[in-house]
């Protein structure tokens, strides 16, 4: 495995906190005395993991009406 920066780690980190799929939940002090910002998964984040490990054809076999209604509003919402 190849070395990354901590520049491209904090770039990454910062795009992924701007999308959504992480949140800064506190900060933690280092063993050399600097701080280090502490992250966890939004909701946002599992469920983009989930959908892209759910056959969709699966996860529509088990969607009720009411469900796959709000997802059609969204989904339109988000087009128009």
């Amino acid at each position: 495995m190849r070395r990354v920066g901590y520049p491209t780690v904090n770039k990454r980190v910062r795009a992924l906190q701007e999308l959504g799929y992480i949140k800064k939940i506190g900060v933690k002090k280092t063993k050399s005395g600097s701080e280090a910002s502490l992250y966890c998964l939004t909701a946002k984040a599992f469920l983009a993991m989930l959908l892209n490990s759910t056959d969709l054809n699966d996860l529509l076999m088990r969607l009720d009406e009411v469900t796959a209604l709000a997802i059609l509003e969204e989904l339109f919402h988000e087009k128009f």
